[in-house]
């Protein structure tokens, strides 16, 4: 199955870099930020926040979440596959 792929990775070497942040902001209408490697908001992730807000979500949830987000953000970073 794996045969066909000649562009292996080594993963033992990949060093993930603690990127990114989620910041509190303490608007009640937006109280975590999800901020890329630059310091710029996610957009995707902001919009996601509201619709969790606008369900009836408590900013605990919307925090857990965004650890949760930021931990898979780093990765994709610091591999660069979405760029």
């Amino acid at each position: 199955m794996f045969d066909d792929f000649e562009d292996v990775r080594d993963l033992s070497v990949l060093e993930v870099a603690a990127v990114g942040s989620l910041s509190a902001t303490g608007s009640k209408w937006e109280p975590y930020r999800l901020l890329d490697p630059e310091g710029w908001p996610v957009g995707a992730v902001a919009a996601f926040f509201s619709d969790l807000l606008a369900a009836g979500r408590s900013d605990a949830t919307v925090r857990s979440y965004g650890m949760d987000l930021l931990r898979w953000f780093r990765p994709v970073d610091c591999t660069k596959s979405y760029r």
